[in-house]
């Protein structure tokens, strides 16, 4: 099984602040949601773990896992360019949209983001076939590796949320 994890709460989350590429922390909140996961987990015995090398998935990850890490650049949160640390409201939201079409205004391609994102999950679906592992990763990310694991549905839906802060998603390996 594929253990899709989101990392906790970080206070641009909660005061709902586009982070992308700036290394944000988790707070107080995202500390106990990555104890709460570590519970929930701990019965799971993982043959890898890939994680995101930015600081919030790396301090959710250290709490949740014990054990090698594989932190991999592919499984970092969109470049958001000029929109990190806006607020995200839906004009902000929808501009976005529109520059990771292009990439204009520093921001990633989506479809390079998804390219790479893809091709971790072709990699860790060949080399651990049938074997339990851990990706801990952020919400744009979640979106893309969960496009891949249903199959790259052809009208899949980008704008829409797949997993909450702190939460798991599994899929079938």
């Amino acid at each position: 099984m594929i253990y899709l994890v989101r990392h906790g709460e970080t206070d641009w989350n909660l005061f709902n602040r586009c982070n992308g590429a700036t290394d944000t922390f988790l707070n107080k909140t995202g500390l106990e949601q990555a104890r709460r996961q570590a519970e929930n987990l701990a019965g799971v015995n993982f043959s890898a773990c890939y994680c995101s090398p930015q600081a919030r998935a790396r301090q959710f990850c250290e709490i949740i896992y014990d054990g090698p890490v594989v932190f991999d650049e592919r499984l970092a949160e969109i470049i958001c360019g000029d929109f990190e640390g806006l607020e995200e409201t839906a004009e902000m939201m929808k501009a976005f949209w529109i520059a990771a079409q292009t990439g204009d205004k520093g921001v990633e391609r989506m479809d390079a983001f998804i390219a790479r994102n893809c091709e971790l999950c072709e990699a860790i679906t060949k080399n651990h076939r049938g074997e339990n592992v851990l990706i801990v990763t952020h919400a744009a990310n979640a979106r893309a590796i969960n496009y891949f694991f249903t199959g790259k549905p052809g009208l899949y839906d980008f704008n829409k949320k797949v997993i909450d802060i702190g939460e798991t998603i599994l899929y079938q390996n």
